[in-house]
């Protein structure tokens, strides 16, 4: 059951049929108060509820309205409870049982139609992690390097040997404490190539991914997203992949604290400092920032770019998936105002168009990626930023991923469609043939 998929098949269109023959139950009753009263102020309640969780909560929680489709849902979901909440009065026990049975289904199907949406729990077994027949159990695996690091590109100066080599990479989860910044950051995830435990292991180069907001650490590795992607480039590359480490820029699954150092938290200082401090205990690593590069989706995008401007000396190399014009609570005024306590100087100190616009960046470089039909807002706002990047002297490139939108499918294709460049500029394969930077 853990493998059936939340997105396609049987299991969606069984929730859906259950939750229309459960929303007829929960609307038809014969009482003339329930059709004059109840009927009405539930459908009330549920769009007042809608459009305040749509538009008022979720700007509070992440920083901008939902879209229209994810505010009916909610809506559908208040009507369910609402009815059901009615059925428990006047009503034999059959009928209340019933209806909250009726109200669940509502509810499921509802919630995973949102899921669809953002295609974020793609099987049953992914609502309660990543799947385990991957999993390394205990602490990350280490084992010093049996000779100097190869001249050129690992792949043509090095050919990994063992028994132990597996056909495809493995994970594990990591601990990664806020030593230096104090971030109470949650335990990371890994991806370990399956070079990684070659008999003449070589250090590897390191890609630090983030999730969006709301998230956690696991995001890039429900589903396989990451698993796939890495192991697709790996099997062409004698079992040579990036190692990926997933940390927590969020500190719980509904927070945003900007990414920065400020009120908030200092989550520049754990994702600058501790977090590849950690790294390079832990696994067996390059130590070269050329060696090293940071990603993300969404908020991660944001700041994955954050991280490229204000420490190109750790990251040189960013990608920048979905990301926003600069780091945001809602307004620009409410940033300001609630994490640099209406500082403006002090929120351009941190912010990259800022940084941008003053400085120049000629050995970084990253790419800018987006779904086709994302907002457009939000496509003008990444458009913006990666023509600041540009103009800042950066080797940058843009990419739409057609017809998707704001979801992890975004995601996914724009971090398969980066990782051949990534290896050649992490080392891993011959320089690669860049597209035109422009």
């Amino acid at each position: 059951m853990s493998g059936v998929s939340l997105e396609t098949g049987w299991l969606p269109a069984v929730l859906a049929v259950l939750a229309l023959a459960a929303g007829v139950f929960l609307v038809l009753r014969r009482r003339p108060w329930w059709w004059l009263w109840v009927v009405p102020a539930v459908i009330g309640a549920a769009v007042i509820g809608a459009w305040i969780i749509g538009r008022f909560v979720a700007e509070r929680l992440f920083a901008e309205p939902l879209p229209m489709i994810v505010s009916v849902w909610i809506g559908v979901i208040v009507a369910g409870v609402g009815l059901a909440i009615g059925h428990q009065f006047d009503s034999p026990w059959w009928d209340k049982v019933l209806a909250a049975l009726a109200a669940v289904a509502v509810v499921v199907a509802a919630g995973n139609e949102i899921n669809q949406l953002y295609e974020q729990y793609p099987t049953v077994g992914d609502l309660f992690g990543p799947a385990g027949g991957d999993q390394i159990a205990g602490p990350p695996p280490f084992t010093p390097s049996a000779a100097g690091l190869p001249a050129g590109p690992l792949s043509t100066n090095w050919t990994p040997t063992g028994i132990g080599i597996p056909a495809e990479g493995k994970v594990s989860q990591i601990d990664l404490p806020g030593t230096r910044s104090g971030f109470p950051g949650r335990q990371g995830w890994v991806y370990y190539p399956p070079a990684y435990f070659a008999d003449n292991p070589q250090p590897l180069p390191v890609l630090v991914l983030l999730t969006g907001q709301p998230g956690n650490p696991d995001g890039w590795f429900l589903g396989d997203r990451v698993q796939n992607v890495m192991n697709d480039f790996a099997r062409q590359h004698n079992g040579i992949a990036p190692i990926v480490v997933s940390p927590d820029p969020l500190g719980s699954e509904l927070a945003n604290p900007l990414c920065a150092n400020s009120s908030l938290g200092q989550v520049d200082t754990y994702l600058s400092q501790d977090v590849p401090t950690a790294i390079r205990r832990q696994l067996r690593v390059q130590s070269q920032p050329r060696a090293w590069s940071i990603g993300g989706f969404s908020y991660g995008g944001t700041c994955a770019i954050q991280m490229a401007t204000n420490h190109p000396d750790v990251y040189p190399t960013f990608i920048d998936i979905s990301g926003q014009l600069e780091p945001t609570l809602g307004t620009h005024q409410q940033t300001v105002d609630t994490a640099f306590a209406g500082n403006e100087s002090a929120f351009a100190a941190i912010n990259p168009m800022n940084i941008m616009a003053s400085k120049k960046f000629p050995n970084s470089a990253g790419w800018f990626l987006i779904g086709g039909r994302d907002l457009e807002s939000r496509m003008q706002q990444l458009e913006q930023v990666y023509l600041a990047a540009k103009a800042a002297g950066m080797r940058v490139f843009f990419w739409q991923n057609p017809g998707s939108s704001h979801e992890w499918g975004t995601a996914v294709a724009g971090l398969a469609h980066v990782v051949p460049w990534l290896a050649g500029r992490l080392n891993i394969t011959p320089a690669p043939l860049e597209p035109r930077a422009g």
